[in-house]
């Protein structure tokens, strides 16, 4: 398990914590967050404890830097369809799920647990507040521990 950036073997995944999972916010993402969102969901995520905001965040980045689909999402779990590679244009990422704060109490830690074992996804990232669950075509089974 990697703990840090320089210790990620998987180049899909440097990139990936290099571009997106680290990346600052800036003040343009923040506003387009809510784009396309019911009135509902866009509540959700402006009234979102500071906590949980890494969470939105972070769909929103890989949203925008895989040019993926929502297709759900709610105050715990988002998923994620079809990301392709900003460079060469190929899919690179059929499924994402972002899950907030896995860790938070011992039922949500063993479902995380119960996921990272499901054969629908081929790689997570553990990051304590936020999990990524990800099927990528191209990719053997990995699991990483970043902090």
């Amino acid at each position: 398990m990697a703990d840090t950036q320089y210790r990620v073997h998987s180049p899909f995944v440097f990139e990936m914590y290099r571009k997106v999972l680290f990346a600052t916010v800036g003040k343009e993402l923040r506003e387009r967050m809510c784009e396309g969102l019911s009135a509902e969901m866009e509540e959700m995520v402006r009234r979102a404890k500071r906590c949980e905001r890494k969470y939105h965040e972070l769909v929103y980045k890989i949203r925008d830097h895989y040019g993926m689909k929502v297709v759900s999402y709610d105050e715990d779990e988002a998923v994620l369809e079809n990301g392709v590679d900003p460079i060469t244009g190929l899919n690179v990422i059929d499924t994402v799920k972002v899950v907030c704060r896995p860790h938070r109490h011992h039922a949500r830690e063993l479902r995380w647990r119960a996921q990272q074992g499901n054969k629908k996804y081929n790689v997570s990232i553990d990051m304590y507040d936020v999990g990524l669950l990800m099927f990528c075509p191209k990719m053997q089974d990995q699991q990483f521990l970043l902090k």
